[in-house]
């Protein structure tokens, strides 16, 4: 592919900087272009990732509705995990998020 066109923008010093922090040593014209490209956001990609996100909140939210329910009427489950089960699916969905970012 014959890559004959050119795309400038101004910077700010700070800005550069940044661009080529999160570069992390590639080449800042492949970085930029996959950046503006959305390759580097993961494209479709997050797409996917969001619906299964969405998919486990939903499961969780079920899983809390059910423990409700059983605690409306008298039952107690064992929820001792809840809080980690809880920790662990926010980590997960700030990891998928970050790549959004």
């Amino acid at each position: 592919m014959n890559k004959d066109k050119k795309f400038s923008i101004r910077l700010t010093e700070d800005e550069q900087n940044r661009i080529k922090k999160k570069a992390n040593g590639k080449p800042m014209s492949r970085y930029c272009r996959a950046v503006l490209l959305n390759e580097m956001a993961g494209g479709s990609m997050i797409a996917t990732q969001l619906t299964d996100i969405r998919r486990e909140l939903a499961s969780l939210g079920n899983n809390i509705n059910q423990i409700a329910k059983r605690v409306n009427s008298g039952e107690y489950p064992d929820i001792s995990r809840l809080p980690e089960i809880i920790n662990n699916l926010r980590d997960e969905i700030n990891k998928k998020l970050s790549k959004v970012r």
